[in-house]
């Protein structure tokens, strides 16, 4: 294993530890006030969007790790990293405003747009981009980003997004919630 590739790994690491204070904060917050400071948002971007990075860069560094890159490999991850990417601005482009997306407004249930197929598309498409990464590259290392990715996202959102969410729009959180899967 290179350097390179030890240090994102570290990386990987120490930010998907700092989800942990993260969602502590994040959690008090929506209690507190109903939405996150500036600095929470922030700090949430820095968490997403430096996981998003890091799990792209050891998908190349880590490249034929677990198979060797071919053009199906690139086909198949590359469809699916933009598909990724294709749900996350769809889920976006449904919030209306950036500060729904980093929990600074709360004022709307959102579910129009993508957001009639999945209760979390934007999740749903990091998680497709970094695992179509790795089946692209054929990285071990970016596969296991991505699991972790995976897990560390589902625990925030049954501990801190969905009490959040039934706290604050209630019955009609309930009703969509019965009506719209969490993921697919």
């Amino acid at each position: 294993m290179s350097l390179l590739a030890i240090v994102l790994c570290v990386y990987i690491l120490f930010n998907a530890t700092l989800a942990i204070p993260f969602m502590i904060r994040a959690r008090r917050e929506f209690e507190r006030q109903g939405k996150w400071t500036p600095a929470t948002a922030s700090w949430s971007g820095g968490v997403m969007h430096g996981q998003a990075l890091a799990t792209l860069a050891l998908a190349i560094v880590d490249r034929g790790s677990l198979w060797p890159v071919t053009a199906v490999s690139l086909a198949a991850g590359g469809l699916l990293l933009s598909a990724g990417a294709g749900v996350i601005a769809a889920g976006r482009i449904a919030y209306g405003s950036q500060k729904r997306v980093y929990g600074l407004l709360e004022d709307r249930l959102i579910e129009g747009g993508i957001y009639r197929f999945s209760r979390n598309p934007q999740y749903v498409g990091y998680a497709a981009m970094f695992f179509g990464a790795a089946a692209a590259a054929g990285s071990i290392l970016a596969l296991t980003s991505s699991a972790l990715f995976a897990l560390i996202i589902h625990v925030f959102i049954t501990r801190v997004e969905e009490p959040h969410l039934d706290r604050v729009f209630a019955a009609a959180y309930a009703d969509y919630r019965a009506r719209i899967r969490r993921y697919l």
